[in-house]
This record gives structure tokens, C-alpha cells and sequence, in this order.
């Protein structure tokens, strides 16, 4: 199962005081359950940072917005829960017409995305992300509960119930790898940091019946949520079972991210300041 991992050379750092973690981060196992959701264009360009960034369509108007749960059970970072929101964007490797940039993305299974919501469990997680990513995180209740033959996921802040997500367990098989393109925006610049992934075990329903999928709209991301999609049904489900992953990046650094990057691995004074907590 290690193979995965074979050859990626690790660097120490302290992301917090007395916290020790690595780079690139190690996922060892994990699981995940998500969903696909129908979502106006205009809508979803609107959560976008920058107009470099460019929704991918499904269809000519439609985008996808993508709701996936993770269960970080081994990391390098110890571990933790998390949730994201994200908008499929189109990948420069490919024209960008509607349809057949998703299409092509799926075929070589090298998938681009841009998170909107990325909540977590842990602060180290959290400072790991805002700092080093400028990931849009924040400290949430994720809780995963299993039900006989269903995965359910629940996402709260502050005793408010956001939304739940639930799918069968369905009987996977080994997907092999695939590569997700995380797109970023820091110090008001577009790059990317590269997410690999081994999905050991794992199955992807088409259609509504997949997965199901409850969010409470008097919440403010469970509104934001509910305007930008065209109705709660599911394009497509997923259910991972047993996932491996390793973040990389980001594709380049900045001075100021380079200062951090060096701080964390010890080799320069910490400077004092809070992580960026994400806006929520």
C-alpha cells in the first residue's frame, strides 16, 4: 500500500508551535463520499476570485458544483475531518467549450476545481491550509456516521446544522490514480497546487439516486449553496472507501509564502500573527 508514496522526498516543518507535520502532506487512509450538483454559470462565476479562472460547463449555462466529505484517519498532520465546497473549472490543457473540457478532464482523469468552502476540524489543519494554500478554511463539526449500508456526513458550525450528505456503501474496485488541479488565489494572483490521489477502492453512481443530500438554507453557506445550484439532485455520487493522497505546492511561491514556508521549516524566525482564518 506504501508504493504509493514510494519517492516523494519530505521536508519537517511546524505549522503550529510544538505541532510537528511534513510537506508535501501524506494522506494514508482516508474515505469520502460526494456529490455533483446542476449549478448556474453566472452564478458560479460569481463565487470565483478572478476572471482567469473559468467555470467549466456541462452542458451550455450549466456548471457543476462540487460537495465532497473527507475522513483523514492517517496524515502527516494528525488526524481530522473535512469538507469541501468547489466550483469544476475548465483546464487550460484543453479547449474550453462546453461539454468537452469536463469531458476530456474526465478521460484523463485530471480533474481542476477551485474551493469556495473548506472547512476542518483541527487548527493545525487550519493553519497548514490558510497558510501555505490560502484554502478559504474554518473550524467546523464534521461528523461522519455510519448507518448499516449508508455513509452519512453532517457539517455544522456553532450548534447550526449546515447540511448532510449521505450515500450508499456501495461495492467499489481499485480506480488507480488521478490527479485533482486545485486552483488558488493568493496575494491576488491565480496558480494551483497538484492533489494525487490513489483511490484503492471506490465507486461513482450517475444520478440522482447516488447519493441524497439535505441543506438547511437559513444557514449562510447552506444559502449560498441553494442559489448557485439549480436544484439539490445529484448529477453523480461518489463513495470512497480507502484513499491514499498527497498534496503538493503550491505551483509557486511568493515572497511572503516563501517567509512562511521557511518559518515553518525552522529555518528562519517564526513572525508573529494568527493564521488568515477563511471567510465563512
Amino acid at each position: 500500500m506504501n508504493d504509493f508514496f514510494t519517492d516523494i522526498e519530505q521536508i519537517d516543518v511546524e505549522f503550529i508551535p510544538g505541532v510537528k507535520g511534513k510537506l508535501p502532506l501524506f494522506y494514508r487512509e482516508a474515505r469520502a463520499l460526494g456529490a455533483l450538483l446542476p449549478a448556474n454559470i453566472m452564478k458560479l462565476r460569481r463565487l470565483l476570485p478572478d476572471p482567469r479562472f473559468k467555470a467549466a460547463q456541462i452542458m451550455p449555462g450549466v456548471g457543476g458544483l462540487l460537495l465532497g466529505a473527507f475522513e483523514y484517519r492517517d496524515t502527516d498532520i494528525g488526524p481530522y475531518n473535512e469538507f469541501a465546497v468547489a466550483v469544476l473549472t475548465n483546464s487550460p490543457l484543453y479547449a474550453g467549450f462546453p461539454g468537452y473540457n469536463l469531458l476530456r478532464q474526465a478521460v484523463d482523469r485530471f480533474f481542476s476545481a477551485f474551493v469556495v468552502r473548506l472547512p476542518v476540524t483541527t487548527e493545525v489543519a487550519l493553519k497548514a491550509g490558510v497558510d501555505n494554500y490560502n484554502f478559504p478554511k474554518f473550524i467546523a463539526d464534521i461528523e461522519f456516521t455510519d448507518s448499516g449500508d449508508t455513509l452519512e456526513c453532517a457539517l455544522g458550525r456553532d450548534g447550526e446544522r449546515i447540511l448532510s450528505i449521505s450515500c450508499a456503501k456501495a461495492s467499489g474496485r481499485n480506480l488507480g490514480e488521478m490527479l485533482l488541479v486545485a486552483d488558488l488565489y493568493q496575494y491576488r494572483k491565480p496558480q494551483f497546487a497538484e492533489i494525487k490521489a490513489n483511490v484503492i477502492e471506490g465507486a461513482i453512481g450517475i444520478g440522482p439516486r447516488s447519493v441524497s443530500l439535505h441543506i438547511n438554507t437559513a444557514s449562510a453557506i447552506g444559502r449560498e449553496i441553494s442559489q448557485a445550484i439549480i436544484a439539490p439532485i445529484a448529477l453523480a455520487g461518489l463513495y470512497f472507501p480507502r484513499v491514499q493522497a498527497v498534496l503538493y505546492g503550491p505551483e509557486s511561491y511568493s515572497m511572503p509564502l516563501l517567509g512562511r514556508a521557511l518559518a515553518a521549516a525552522g529555518l528562519v524566525s517564526r513572525q508573529p500573527g494568527p493564521s488568515r482564518e477563511g471567510p465563512a
